[in-house]
């Protein structure tokens, strides 16, 4: 009796524990969709934009908040007005206030608008936006329509990934190992992206290009579906470096078809290299700007508090061993190409927070961890007891029930 009172608590404790975790994961996600009546008006004809909040997220949201401005060249007609299902629409700001949204529910905003001016350009593209500060997923917070002068015009926003990642690989090649991301932020799929590199001054011999849509410093995508990123492979001759110095590499990117944003088209950064003759014991982070590749393609932001949370893990704890740097090296040469492929889909995304969600909540709360280890382990540990007991006691009850139905002699 005594230990089955034990089992039962533990394995309640166990199960009040891992609640804990799930009700941390839980938070709001707002998604955006954005949809056009009539993406080729004739002169003069007014458009409907219909933007779309849901909270596809497991908690209520509260304090929600889009940002619709109309572009210039588009205007609210005389007499008409912005209609919100839910909260107000400021059209000076293009704040559109929801205020609540539960788990599941969503909001409308319908927005018309006509061409201000007497010639209509070839794109004009709407873009609306929110920044929930609890939103557990940022790549579905902004959503795009456009209206075009002809059908036959394709409206795309090219934009490079400025956080690019010098990783020296400690082996006896030391070449310089980085990716470079060009993303279509739609509305349209683009074609024909060009992207140039540069590096000035030249302090790594040899940078070039190394995908196979790429030939020295140019590569040319043939197509980037709208909402798409594509991953661009750069390395270098091999180098030691006996002073440190700074490397800056600058990025231009452009397409055949009409690019509605051009100020995100070029993108520079610089990144300190140190001092390596003999990498035996160096480690990516040391003096270099490097992000966790599949976190960052899993949450979709380098800056996302779970991402954040393994970098300071690896940064604390992994970089004071001998097997923490082998295990760092092994992921920076091996994991940029699967992050690539993570980031393209998204139930893989998905399926990557699920597998990584307990490692952070572990790093997070590190002695919750090992009380639910201990709990687990003592329920595994009770286990046998109880079913020796078990079988003792239905041994014990069969012995009686036979000697019962024996006939007295």
């Amino acid at each position: 009796m005594r230990l089955n009172l034990v089992r039962v608590l533990v394995l309640t404790t166990v199960a009040l524990l891992t609640l804990v975790p799930l009700r941390l994961c839980a938070a709001p996600d707002i998604a955006l969709q954005m949809t056009v009546d009539t993406v080729v008006p004739v002169a003069g004809q007014p458009v409907q934009f219909t933007i779309t909040a849901s909270n596809v997220g497991t908690d209520d949201a509260s304090g929600v908040q889009v940002t619709d401005l109309l572009p210039a060249e588009l205007r609210i007609p005389t007499g008409m007005a912005a209609f919100p299902s839910t909260g107000t629409y400021d059209a000076a700001t293009g704040v559109w206030s929801i205020g609540s949204l539960a788990a599941g529910a969503n909001a409308t905003l319908v927005i018309p608008a006509i061409v201000a001016g007497a010639t209509q350009p070839p794109c004009s593209v709407n873009v609306a936006a929110s920044s929930l500060a609890l939103d557990t997923q940022t790549s579905n917070n902004r959503a795009v329509a456009a209206v075009k002068r002809s059908a036959a015009d394709r409206c795309v926003d090219l934009a490079l990934t400025v956080n690019i990642n010098i990783v020296p690989p400690c082996n006896p090649s030391r070449r310089l190992d980085a990716y470079v991301y060009v993303a279509n932020r739609g509305p349209d799929d683009a074609s024909n992206v060009f992207v140039d590199l540069s590096q000035v001054p030249t302090s790594i011999p040899g940078v070039r290009f190394d995908s196979a849509v790429c030939t020295a410093t140019r590569c040319t995508v043939p197509s980037i579906a709208a909402g798409s990123s594509v991953p661009l492979h750069l390395i270098s001759d091999d180098f030691s470096n006996k002073q440190q110095q700074a490397a800056t590499f600058a990025f231009a990117t452009s397409s055949s078809d009409i690019d509605y944003l051009t100020t995100n088209n070029q993108a520079s950064t610089t990144a300190d290299v140190p001092v390596f003759t003999d990498c035996s014991e160096q480690v990516p982070n040391e003096g270099l700007s490097v992000s966790c590749f599949i976190a960052t393609a899993a949450y979709g932001s380098p800056l996302d508090s779970h991402v954040q949370a393994l970098r300071d893990f690896r940064d604390r704890y992994l970089q004071r061993s001998a097997p923490g740097r082998a295990f760092i090296r092994f992921y920076y040469r091996h994991s940029p190409a699967i992050a690539a492929v993570i980031a393209e889909h998204a139930w893989l995304r998905f399926l990557v927070r699920m597998l990584l969600t307990p490692l952070v909540l572990a790093i997070a709360f590190p002695l919750r961890a090992l009380m639910l280890l201990a709990l687990v382990a003592a329920m595994l540990l009770l286990n046998p007891a109880d079913r020796y007991r078990g079988w003792a006691d239905a041994h014990r009850r069969r012995r009686s029930a036979q000697a019962s139905s024996r006939p007295s002699a």
